[in-house]
């Protein structure tokens, strides 16, 4: 075979072979593998929780307003409660006032009734004042205490009173609710007397989670 023939073959086959080789590079292009890569998933908890605001003070201060221990209007506290639980919530409400032993319950029950005993906030009475007016004793026996009722509690779906803990437990459902405590102007008999100091009266009113 001649040199010319074999030199026309050798370049015939080159020729082939880089047809080949950029038909394969276009081909390789176009099914290229993408490069690696990674992602990462952001997530919490939100846990269960239950937020307790007054909307007006729970500080409820009274004004005895004539001779009778009568108040001139009743007298409410509302609380604002934010609650995510899936299932309902229990609140607890109490009272507490200030005698010479220091911070008291106030709150207790006579003849079915429930009252909410107020403390005189200028001469602080004595915690033996406080005990006569929850027993129903003489009004001379609890000087500088006085007592109204609790008329109703608004809000909650069901309320109780703990006789044994002299505080309400009160139910509430999931979202926002507003929970109202009211308070009678008309004074327990037993516990208002000529002997009671003038001025103010006192209770804090509270509402919480805890049983305590």
């Amino acid at each position: 075979m001649g040199k010319c023939k074999e030199r026309d073959i050798m370049n015939f086959f080159k020729k082939l072979l880089m047809s080949i080789g950029a038909l394969l590079i276009s081909f390789s292009s176009v099914y290229a593998v993408p490069s690696n890569g990674a992602s990462a998933d952001f997530s919490f908890t939100l846990p269960t929780f239950t937020h307790i605001s007054p909307v007006t003070s729970p500080v409820l201060i009274a004004n005895i307003t004539d001779r009778t221990g009568n108040l001139y209007a009743p007298l409410s506290a509302k609380f604002k409660v934010i609650t995510n639980s899936r299932e309902k919530v229990n609140l607890y409400l109490k009272s507490n006032i200030v005698t010479d032993s220091g911070y008291e319950e106030s709150m207790f029950e006579q003849g079915g009734q429930v009252y909410i005993a107020f403390g005189n906030l200028a001469r602080i009475p004595k915690s033996s004042s406080l005990a006569n007016c929850k027993t129903g004793g003489s009004p001379k026996d609890s000087p500088g205490v006085v007592a109204y009722p609790v008329t109703s509690i608004a809000g909650a779906e069901h309320y109780n009173f703990l006789h044994g803990k002299n505080k309400y437990e009160l139910t509430v459902d999931t979202g926002t609710q507003y929970v109202t405590v009211n308070v009678g102007s008309q004074v327990l008999k037993t516990s208002f007397a000529a002997n009671d100091p003038r001025g103010f009266y006192q209770a804090v009113l509270s509402l919480t989670e805890a049983d305590i």
